[in-house]
């Protein structure tokens, strides 16, 4: 147990807490603080990606503040990310984050590449947080490389002193208190304010400005709502044909560049080879690497002037254009909560010949099935194939199969057909829930794969199929099965 853990400021980035830890607790070995606070070993890149926060919550003394969501959104640098994952990703780096003895992959590497080796500061925040906190710390939105300028004061970021060219760094220990160096040389006296004079300080300016948006507003964007709006903004500017699929790739890389110009692009970290063949398609579909957070921030900004607008300005005169809709769309499994209702908020489209076809999958449940429409005319097609009951109907029907289990391997021992004549058995809609669950009753009484595809009108390929699926060893197909009759 900790004799005590220090509360953290607005915005503080999280290796600023511990380092302040560090300072207070009179040991002069960072290495022998960290085993303490999370049971490692080393310093190098804890602070990006934090791991085994739950050792630290459970020995800090008494009642506190602290929490594992309450770090991961206030003091890590994850909800820049988090819109951009889904939810199962984002949902396994949070138990990584939690307790792991092991490296965590996911995030870490989008992560280091987007944070600043040195420490950087706002000079005017250094002063602001000393007169009202009694000493200063570092902005967790001053790290990202990409955030040249303090978007509440529009001063620009220094990672050394501009007088003696001393850095600021974590494993050296010189990390601010004060808003002085450690040479004593007043650190206010040298900020530097931008006066939006030029596309380039602008550009600069809506970075910062909607990294800040990004970060405060992460728990209402998720990316099937950044997909679709990607979908709305190309059509509008003609990057998707009108049955929605990609077809201007080059014209917008070269509207792209021409709109921010390589050498602004270069100023703020993006080189030009990241703007490849694949880039429409790996960065509106979101799909593959996507991770870099500021190309998707120029994106919007080139699409709608701001993140903001981007995701709330409502776009005109697509829905024509877009094949199978907007959205959201409805979950077909009669087993979810969500049956029917319109909870899929995404459509994965692609073509072959004169058809397009969509994908639709419930998070919720996990059922995905699939549509058509004609490429020419944009008519939806009949016709609906499920890809995958999901997660939810395969449980159930386990449960509902262990009922029958004992009788339905015993049925294939005997291999023997019982030929229903004069019942008149009610046959559910095919494949329904209700009907598998009376297959497993008929072929439990009937023995025969031949027999119960008579009864529910179906194929024998089609009922061993869905025996198969619940077990290791199904008895051999025998097409001289015998005939007997019960009354």
């Amino acid at each position: 147990m900790l004799n005590f853990f220090p509360n953290a400021y607005p915005d503080e980035d999280f290796g600023s807490i511990v380092y302040r830890y560090f300072k207070l607790s009179g040991n002069p070995y960072m290495m022998e603080i960290m085993y303490k606070l999370f049971q490692v070993k080393t310093v190098r890149n804890r602070f990006i990606l934090p791991k085994n926060l739950l050792t630290l919550l459970n020995n800090i003394p008494g009642k506190h503040s602290y929490s594992l969501d309450r770090i991961v959104k206030e003091h890590s640098y994850l909800p820049l990310m988090k819109p951009f994952y889904t939810d199962n990703e984002f949902n396994n780096i949070i138990e990584d984050i939690g307790m792991t003895k092991g490296r965590i992959v996911i995030g870490s590497d989008q992560l280091k590449h987007m944070i600043s080796n040195q420490v950087r500061y706002c000079p005017i925040c250094l002063l602001e947080d000393y007169e009202k906190f009694g000493e200063s710390y570092v902005h967790r939105i001053h790290q990202y490389k990409f955030v040249l300028v303090c978007p509440n004061h529009h001063t620009y970021l220094i990672s050394s002193c501009p007088m003696c060219q001393q850095p600021f760094l974590y494993h050296n220990r010189r990390l601010l208190g004060t808003p002085y160096c450690s040479n004593k040389h007043y650190l206010p006296s040298f900020a530097k304010h931008s006066l939006y004079n030029s596309a380039l300080e602008k550009l600069i300016h809506q970075v910062a400005d909607d990294t800040k948006f990004i970060i405060h507003n992460e728990k209402y964007i998720y990316i099937e709502l950044i997909r679709q709006r990607y979908l709305e903004y190309a059509l509008k500017k003609g990057y998707f044909s009108p049955n929605g699929l990609m077809q201007k790739n080059k014209s917008l890389i070269k509207d792209f560049l021409d709109s921010f110009s390589i050498e602004n692009l270069e100023v703020l970290g993006i080189k030009i080879n990241q703007i490849h063949r694949k880039f429409a398609q790996i960065y509106l579909n979101l799909q593959g690497n996507h991770y870099n957070i500021l190309i998707h921030i120029l994106l919007m900004i080139y699409f709608s002037g701001s993140v903001s607008n981007f995701l709330n300005k409502k776009i005109i005169d697509t829905e024509p254009f877009i094949p199978f809709g907007r959205g959201p769309w409805e979950c077909l499994n009669e087993l979810c909560s969500k049956n029917k209702q319109k909870s899929i908020v995404v459509c994965q489209r692609y073509s072959f010949r004169d058809v397009i076809y969509g994908t639709f999958k419930c998070e919720n449940c996990g059922y995905t099935y699939t549509r058509k429409c004609n490429r020419g005319t944009l008519q939806n097609m009949d016709g609906i194939h499920v890809k995958d009951k999901g997660w939810l109907w395969e449980r159930k029907e386990e449960e509902i199969f262990k009922l029958y289990e004992s009788k339905i391997q015993q049925a294939q021992k005997v291999n023997k057909r019982n030929r229903i004549l004069d019942k008149k058995i009610q046959i559910p809609e095919r494949n329904s829930f209700a009907w598998i669950s009376l297959l497993f009753q008929v072929y439990s009484n009937v023995k025969s794969y031949k027999e119960t595809a008579r009864i529910l009108r179906t194929t024998e390929i089609h009922v061993k199929k869905i025996l198969i699926r619940h077990q290791k060893k199904v008895a051999p197909f025998n097409k001289s099965e015998s005939v007997k009759n019960i009354v």
